[in-house]
C-alpha cells in the first residue's frame, strides 16, 4: 500500500523548482520482474531563456546504480507560450534479486540561463536541477530467504545402479554391430547387382548378332550399306568387351592407339583398325557408292578372322 501511494505521488505531482520551472516523472509500470526492462520518463517545463545541457546524457555517462541503463532518449520541444519542454526517457533494468521494492536514484540535469552564458564560460556557470526518483516494486520467483538455489538431494545412487549403465552399454553395442552387419550385407548385394556381365558371354552374343545380320547378297546397295554400319558398331562393342575398355565413342585411329597402348596383338590391331576405317568411309557415303561386293566380302572375312583370333586368345 505504501509503495502504491508513493508511485501515485510521483506519477501525478508537479514539483515547483524555480518560479517558472516544473518537472514531472512517470513510470510505465508499478512493478517489474527481475531482469525486466521498464521506461522512466522525466518531463521538464521551463522558460525559453533556459538551455539544458544534453550532450552528456548517454547510457555510458548516466549512473543509476543499482539499475542498469539500457537506453537514453532526450529531446527539447518549443511551446507556444514562450516555454519549452524537455523529455528524457530512460530504459532501465534491475538484475538484483531479493528485494520487494527499489527507490530509483535521483537524476541531475544541468542548464544555463541564456542571458548569463558568455563565450568561454566554464562549467561553474551551469545550474543543476535534481529530480528525486520514484519507487518501483520488484517481483521475484525466488523465496524471500532461499537456503540454496540448487537441490541438495541426491537423485542417483551410483553404488547401487552402476550395473544398469553396463547393461545399457552392452545392448547399444550389440545393436550397433547388428546394424553394421546388415549394412555390410546390403552393400555386398548391391555390388553384386551392379557387377558387369560375363565378358565371354557378351562377346559370344555380339558375334551371334553380327552373323545374323550378314546380308545374303552383297550386290544390293542398301543391304551392303547397312552391313557396313552393322559391322562397325558390332566390332567396336566386341573389342570393348575383349580388352575390357569402353570403346563406343572411339574412331578407327583412336581404337588403334588404345589397343597399342594396352599391348594388344599387332596383327589383331591392324585388322580391327582396317575394318573400322573402311566401315567409317562407306557408312557415311550414299548407299549407291557402298555396293562393292569385293570390299564387303573382304570386311566379312576380316571380321571372321578377328572373331577366330580372339577365340584362340580366350583359350
Amino acid at each position: 500500500m505504501k509503495l502504491a501511494l508513493s508511485y501515485l505521488l510521483f506519477l501525478t505531482s508537479v514539483l515547483q523548482v524555480a518560479s517558472n520551472m516544473t518537472f514531472t516523472t512517470h513510470l510505465d509500470r508499478t512493478a517489474v520482474w527481475v531482469g525486466d526492462q521498464f521506461h522512466y520518463l522525466i518531463t521538464v517545463d521551463y522558460p525559453a531563456d533556459y538551455e539544458f545541457v544534453l550532450d552528456n546524457l548517454t547510457k555510458e555517462t548516466i549512473n543509476m546504480d543499482p539499475l542498469q541503463v539500457i537506453d537514453v532518449r532526450k529531446s527539447a520541444v518549443a511551446q507556444k507560450d514562450s516555454h519549452s519542454k524537455l523529455f528524457v526517457e530512460l530504459t532501465l533494468a534491475n538484475f538484483a534479486p531479493g528485494q520487494t521494492s527499489l527507490q530509483i536514484p535521483q537524476f541531475t540535469l544541468y542548464y544555463f540561463r541564456k542571458g548569463n552564458r558568455t563565450t568561454g564560460a566554464d562549467q561553474t556557470e551551469a545550474e543543476s536541477l535534481t529530480i528525486p526518483g520514484p519507487a518501483i516494486g520488484i517481483r521475484s520467483t525466488l523465496p524471500s530467504q532461499p537456503e540454496d538455489i540448487r537441490d541438495a538431494v541426491s537423485v542417483t545412487s551410483w553404488e547401487h545402479n552402476h550395473w544398469l549403465f553396463l547393461v545399457v552399454g552392452w545392448v547399444c553395442s550389440a545393436a550397433l554391430l547388428l546394424l553394421l552387419g546388415k549394412e555390410a550385407t546390403l552393400f555386398v548385394q548391391r555390388m553384386k547387382a551392379q557387377k558387369r556381365p560375363d565378358r565371354r558371354k557378351a562377346m559370344d552374343a555380339v558375334r551371334t548378332r553380327w552373323i545374323s545380320g550378314i546380308p545374303s547378297d552383297f550386290a544390293d546397295a542398301t543391304a551392303c550399306w547397312n552391313f557396313y554400319g552393322h559391322s562397325y558398331h558390332s566390332l567396336k562393342e566386341y573389342i570393348g568387351y575383349c580388352i575390357d575398355t569402353p570403346t563406343s565413342g572411339l574412331t578407327a585411329e583412336e581404337m588403334r592407339e588404345e589397343m597399342q597402348r594396352i599391348g594388344a596383338d599387332p596383327d589383331l590391331t591392324q585388322k580391327v583398325s582396317r575394318v573400322l576405317e573402311v566401315c567409317e568411309k562407306f557408312q557415311y557415303a550414299p548407299p549407291a557408292e557402298s555396293a562393292d561386293t569385293t570390299i564387303a566380302g573382304s570386311i566379312a572375312g576380316d571380321m571372321r578372322e578377328i572373331f577366330k583370333h580372339t577365340e584362340l586368345t580366350k583359350r
